[in-house]
């Protein structure tokens, strides 16, 4: 009975979902026999076709070259800022626990005061990952003009965000059993993240931010479309005046840009994991 029971949900579960996709399919106008209307083909062929050759002037290119790089410095630059703000941030947004640490301030103004910070630095954390990196920036170039400046500032805002969150919880996850020892021992909330928290997570550690370096890196590729800084700058104005050579070469150079920052956060992630492997019998030969 209880397995009938079961079954019987998960079909009504399932028919929701779909149900859910074909209404989103609906008033989203999704039609894939649009790619099938001979003035959409038309201009597709005309765009596509003025793609080809891609812009090699050496003018151009070394225009392209210090884009990318001013690109690159915006997502290292971004990613640092958001590490250091994450940080602080993430120790208040790591939720009051163990039992020495409850009897000792439970019922005090203190652990009410502790609560309340949780709370907001979630809240706060929450904020700052809600808002999208575009969004971000906009805000940063009317308040700070154009050019990369506000694109730090935008992806440092949302980055803090969610390195915020995984940092927290991250953290958390650390067995309770060596918190209090480290903390019966004296050590203060400081303490224990430099001398216990991150030595234990320290391969996630550097996992989670080395990946968001990478996600930095992609976002910095938009965020001159709103004029913060970066590539995006001159890809936009390239589509703007319809000179699709350019914007062959912008998109070729992105793509390299991307592979090869992906393939260095695979690697630095690899070494990590290698060093950070634990010895076993089979290791040992």
């Amino acid at each position: 009975m209880k397995q009938e029971r079961s079954s019987i949900l998960n079909w009504v579960i399932t028919a929701v979902i779909l149900g859910v996709v074909i209404i989103s399919g609906i008033d989203t106008n999704f039609s894939p026999s649009e790619f099938l209307d001979p003035g959409n083909v038309k201009a597709m062929s005309r765009f596509t076709g003025g793609l080809w050759p891609p812009e090699t002037s050496a003018v151009f290119l070394n225009n392209v070259f210090k884009l990318l790089l001013e690109t690159v410095e915006i997502s290292i630059v971004a990613t640092v800022l958001a590490i250091l703000f994450a940080l602080p941030l993430s120790l208040f947004a790591m939720r009051p626990r163990g039992e020495e640490y409850s009897r000792k301030v439970s019922g005090s103004a203190l652990w009410s005061f502790r609560w309340a910070l949780y709370y907001l630095s979630r809240g706060f954390l929450a904020l700052l990952r809600g808002v999208p990196e575009l969004m971000w920036a906009l805000v940063f170039v009317v308040a700070v003009g154009l050019g990369p400046f506000p694109g730090v500032l935008a992806l440092m805002a949302h980055g803090t965000g969610i390195l915020g969150k995984l940092y927290a919880e991250m953290f958390e996850s650390v067995d309770q059993r060596l918190v209090e020892m480290a903390r019966v021992g004296g050590m203060d909330d400081l303490k224990l993240l430099v001398m216990t928290r991150i030595p234990i997570t320290l391969p996630m550690f550097l996992s989670y931010t080395i990946f968001r370096w990478e996600c930095n890196m992609r976002s910095a590729t938009l965020l001159g479309f709103v004029g913060a800084g970066g590539i995006g700058t001159q890809l936009m104005i390239s589509m703007k005046l319809f000179m699709y050579q350019e914007v062959s070469t912008l998109i070729i150079a992105i793509f390299i840009l991307v592979v090869l920052v992906e393939l260095i956060g695979q690697y630095l992630r690899t070494r990590i994991l290698d060093q950070n492997r634990p010895i076993n019998a089979n290791t040992l030969g």
